[in-house]
């Protein structure tokens, strides 16, 4: 994609591009700002003019992120690592619940007879000796 192409879709996306790095982690933010820093020092040392208008247009849509995540006070969006380790703790506690009917739903169950009855019955198995 050519970089007249990206700084139109930049300036035409501008505000759902800061709605979606608002959701980001801070620290992430301030990674992305870093690295767009060093990449401009690039840009104007080998006099990429181009290159340079594109990465100042996305400076500060981070910046905006960062200033819009502050007074909004929106939270980080959970990361797919995240995701999926709730994805297995829901799959393990299911299993386990299904484990747990299983096994109750198994085992014998034993009723116990009343007392007098087992006297009963031991008393007339000893009439016959």
């Amino acid at each position: 994609m050519s970089i007249a192409i990206r700084i139109k879709d930049c300036i035409d996306n501008h505000e759902e591009y800061v709605a979606i790095m608002a959701t980001l982690p801070d620290k992430e933010l301030a990674k992305k700002l870093e690295l767009v820093h060093i990449q401009m020092e690039i840009a104007d040392q080998k006099k990429n003019t181009a290159s340079l208008e594109l990465l100042e247009i996305w400076h500060h849509q981070i910046i905006e992120a960062r200033i819009y995540k502050g007074e909004n006070e929106i939270a980080d969006a959970p990361n797919e690592i995240e995701l999926a380790i709730a994805d297995i703790e829901t799959f393990v506690a299911k299993a386990e619940q299904r484990q747990d009917a299983l096994t109750e739903s198994t085992q014998p169950v034993q009723q116990s007879r009343p007392k007098v009855q087992q006297q009963q019955d031991n008393d007339s198995q000893l009439s016959l000796f």
